[in-house]
């Protein structure tokens, strides 16, 4: 066994890939919550509504009402529920943790693809460390791997079509029909994932014209393509019960109705500041460096052809998030080795830098701790409710419509109306209602809790159960063990994260 593990481990690139696997399984069982709202509601809630039934469809996202988001991701989420219940083993956080250690795993094995496909490009043993170090090692990128969101999953998809393509020109053309049938396949699920994407694979196909003439190529590709926009097809029929054309209903609801400026508009710049602001000064700056670096001197590589209008497009679209350009992440650790490369001897072997990249290593160190160890705040929120109502008993959770809980949230397109439920970790037997006016609300409690219903009040007012005629318990709960909370909590700070998010209970007067 001994000599089984010291063989695994013989070489530093070995050593390296171990310590990326161990770091993405830790990510995958511990890191919780998720980067943007979207990654649960058009993922989880749909496929949670394929399930149980549940919530109701006016309780979905705006989104599903206009059939704009693709159902291949919710049918992979249906999928692995359907297993779990089948086996009697089915809760909310083992499909999530099960769902991000799947992502965690195409993640590392994409990665470790695109290594051997371009590790003569990256020079010496030093320069291939550096790329799995930076792939395996840092933290956004380690975050990022096991999330099971659009962004995430076409991102890996564009990297194997990358690595894929610099193969099939690696081969010298042969066997260009085969080629021809994988790269479809996988530029046609890279677009049925998230259609944005198609942007990029718009350049893709211009290089190819370009630089790739070879008509069976062409052909070959023809059937790929087509096999995965059936798949595509055939999940957004199982998602929304009838025919429907998904990038359609997405151009129209997005840029022609405009919707996606509900969410805010940005100014053209915004891409650069993000970039510097939410990945760290020092890993911005240099991420941008790289990736200039890369378009400047390698103006003829697929890579630069697929990215410059993907950019820019995003650039001149108003609402802007750094999380569309996600897939530009996960060809950073090539950009950053070939940029490094490009630095003189004097600069790289000198004390300045080896400060600099000791401060960025301690600062990843401390990201990687903090991502890993800080608790959300929703999934503690869910977990408390679960065990609060382990007993079985109905429950239901009344609120004003339009105050924002962690189980819902007024729908954020002004075109739209109702709230939008979190139902994916509620409890068994648990409903939400709303009500206009408080006099209403506390109506109905009173009615429930004559029925002997478990009646449970979210109000943003920390102070309800002094203000309120219904005989009112305050739920105390915190994403803060209770050694910090009790030990640690100066000036009161642990109460920030959850106090517009008050639970109270309805007390039985008897």
């Amino acid at each position: 066994m001994k000599e089984a593990f010291a063989k695994l481990l013989a070489t530093p690139e070995r050593r390296l890939i171990a310590v990326g696997c161990f770091l993405t399984l830790l990510y995958a069982f511990f890191s919780r919550g998720v980067y943007h709202s979207d990654e649960h509601y058009q993922i989880l809630e749909y496929a949670h509504a394929k399930l149980f039934a549940t919530p109701t469809p006016e309780h979905l996202a705006w989104e599903y009402h206009l059939r704009m988001r693709p159902g291949l991701q919710p049918f992979v989420a249906w999928l692995v529920g359907y297993g779990l219940l089948a086996t009697g083993i089915y809760s909310p956080f083992v499909l999530v943790g099960i769902l991000q250690l799947l992502s965690g795993v195409l993640s590392m094995a994409v990665l470790l693809f695109f290594y051997r496909t371009v590790r003569d490009d990256l020079g010496d043993e030093k320069g291939r460390r550096w790329f799995l170090g930076l792939g395996c090692g840092l933290w956004f990128l380690a975050y990022l791997h096991v999330h099971f969101s659009a962004e995430m999953l076409s991102a890996n998809l564009l990297l194997l079509l990358v690595g894929l393509t610099l193969r099939y020109v690696a081969s010298d053309g042969r066997h260009p029909v085969r080629w021809g049938l994988l790269l479809g396949l996988v530029a046609g699920l890279t677009f049925v994932v998230r259609y944005q994407m198609g942007f990029a694979l718009a350049g893709y196909g211009v290089w190819l014209l370009v630089y790739c003439r070879q008509w069976r190529l062409f052909a070959g590709m023809v059937p790929g393509v087509l096999a995965a926009l059936v798949a595509g097809l055939a999940a957004d029929r199982w998602l929304y019960g009838e025919w429907t054309l998904a990038p359609l209903n997405y151009l129209n609801g997005n840029i022609v109705a405009g919707h996606m400026l509900s969410f805010g508009a940005e100014p053209w710049w915004y891409y650069f500041e993000a970039a510097v602001l939410e990945g760290g000064v020092l890993f911005g700056l240099l991420g941008l460096a790289a990736l200039f670096w890369f378009f400047w001197h390698r103006p003829r590589h697929v890579v630069t052809w697929m990215f410059v209008p993907f950019i820019v497009i995003h650039f001149f679209l108003g609402h802007k998030e750094l999380r569309f350009l996600f897939p530009l992440l996960f060809f950073m650790p090539w950009f950053f080795v070939l940029l490094l490369r490009s630095f003189p001897p004097r600069i790289t072997g000198s004390r300045g830098w080896r400060w600099c990249i000791g401060v960025m290593a301690l600062f990843n160190l401390g990201a990687v701790v903090y991502s890993l160890a800080a608790p959300v705040p929703d999934i503690c929120f869910y977990r408390m409710m679960r065990r609060h109502c382990a007993d079985g008993m109905p429950a239901v959770a009344l609120s004003i419509e339009g105050e924002k809980s962690y189980y819902a949230m007024p729908q954020p397109v002004s075109a739209a109306t109702g709230m939008i439920e979190t139902r994916f970790y509620m409890p068994d037997g648990f409903d939400c209602r709303y009500f206009a006016t408080q006099e209403q609300l506390e109506t109905e409690a009173c009615i429930l809790a004559d029925k002997g219903r478990r009646v449970m009040i979210f109000s943003p007012d920390p102070d309800l159960a002094g203000k309120s005629d219904l005989p009112l318990r305050k739920v105390v709960w915190s994403p803060y063990p209770r050694w910090i909370v009790r030990y640690f909590n100066f000036n009161d700070w642990t109460r920030y994260s959850v106090r517009s998010k008050n639970v109270y209970e309805v007390v039985n007067k008897e």
